[in-house]
């Protein structure tokens, strides 16, 4: 009754600990440790082989060496001096994995039974930690192919850009705007793919880090010697953006600036977007002004400065795109807030407001 109560609580405190071992050494550690409180072994040898992960070997007592040459060289484990008493694991998942001891006394058959359910739960978790390794394995696999997926995109991009002067060459059923749409349009993506290289492969995007990303493309791409920026964001340092919604409010970022560079009423506009996080929405405020001052990006106190020349707007007001944000705000399930043309209203520069859920129905 005693040696019961005893193996009960030895396989107890077993369990409680197997539950916590993250690798195939802690859980031949936690084991080690539950043999020795049943048996008083001369010599202890775990062997772990997993086709996948390599060997894992574990030795306790002095006679552990004796064992694990007596086990590598394939003689019958019964041949030494004492008691040998060989077990095995592990073979209904692939990976094959053995325990030998050896004492001078015959242990009982209600320790052997305790042993052999102790390896049961050992197979279990070592079966879980393989799964998990192969999962960890496939990530890994599955983020080189969408790696190099992406760099061909943007390759990709890059080429029709390169060739869109030769597959549409000038003639009267070709107007000029129309060419500087479609090259507006692919460099957009272009600028939301190299985002996208620098960004992780999950499914959501730091959204702080995302922003201040368009923006410096954006004035890289658009506003250096035409205009200024400044970007004012308040969102949580921890708010991730699907890539859905991050990719559609980087296209509608992208357009509102072309427009206003080609469009816009002023020679030298101050652009200021305004990004806050509001319950389960995001507001997104774009506001084109006249004041010829430098524009700043600023994002919870971190500030970085832009200066750029004076340039004069060289495009009629026309075709300003408005159906093409429209579309986009509605793809992400957003509403338009307001808007201001300034053709109809002379009292200040173009002025938009959206606001956009932070998750797609």
């Amino acid at each position: 009754m005693f040696e019961e109560l005893r193996i009960l609580s030895v396989e107890r405190q077993f369990y409680s600990e197997l539950f916590n071992c993250e690798n195939p050494s802690r859980i031949f550690a936690c084991l080690e440790r539950s043999v020795k409180q049943l048996v008083s072994f001369d010599g202890l040898y775990i062997h772990y082989n997993n086709p996948l992960y390599g060997v894992c070997e574990k030795l306790s007592g002095p006679r552990s060496q004796e064992i694990q040459s007596v086990f590598t060289s394939g003689v019958n484990f019964l041949k030494p001096d004492g008691n040998w008493f060989p077990f095995t694991f592990g073979e209904d998942h692939g990976a094959k994995g053995s325990i030998i001891f050896t004492t001078k006394n015959d242990p009982s058959p209600g320790i052997l039974c305790s042993v052999e359910r102790m390896l049961n739960f050992c197979s279990k978790s070592l079966y879980q930690y393989e799964l998990l390794q192969r999962i960890e394995q496939y990530g890994k696999e599955q983020e080189l192919l969408l790696r190099e997926l992406r760099h061909r995109t943007h390759n990709n991009l890059q080429f029709m850009l390169g060739t869109l002067p030769y597959l549409l060459p000038d003639s009267k059923e070709m107007p000029q705007t129309l060419k500087e749409q479609l090259e507006q349009r692919l460099h957009g993506l272009i600028m939301l793919s190299s985002i996208w290289d620098s960004q992780s492969i999950d499914a959501a995007v730091s959204a702080p880090s995302y922003f201040v990303s368009v923006a410096r493309i954006l004035r890289k791409l658009w506003l250096e010697g035409r205009g200024s920026l400044e970007l004012s964001i308040q969102v949580d340092e921890s708010l991730v953006l699907s890539k859905g919604i991050a990719t559609t409010l980087g296209l509608i970022s992208n357009e509102l600036v072309t427009n206003t560079i080609k469009h816009g009423s002023y020679g030298y506009p101050m652009i200021h977007i305004s990004i806050q996080q509001q319950e389960k929405h995001l507001l997104y405020s774009y506001k084109e002004c006249c004041e010829a001052v430098c524009g700043d990006i600023v994002t919870n106190g971190n500030t970085v400065h832009e200066n750029s020349p004076c340039y004069m707007t060289e495009y009629p007001a026309s075709g300003q795109g408005q159906g093409i944000i429209q579309g986009l705000v509605e793809k992400a399930g957003g509403i338009i807030l307001s808007e201001k043309d300034p053709n109809k209203d002379d009292t200040g520069g173009y002025y938009f407001s959206a606001a956009i859920p932070l998750k797609q129905e």
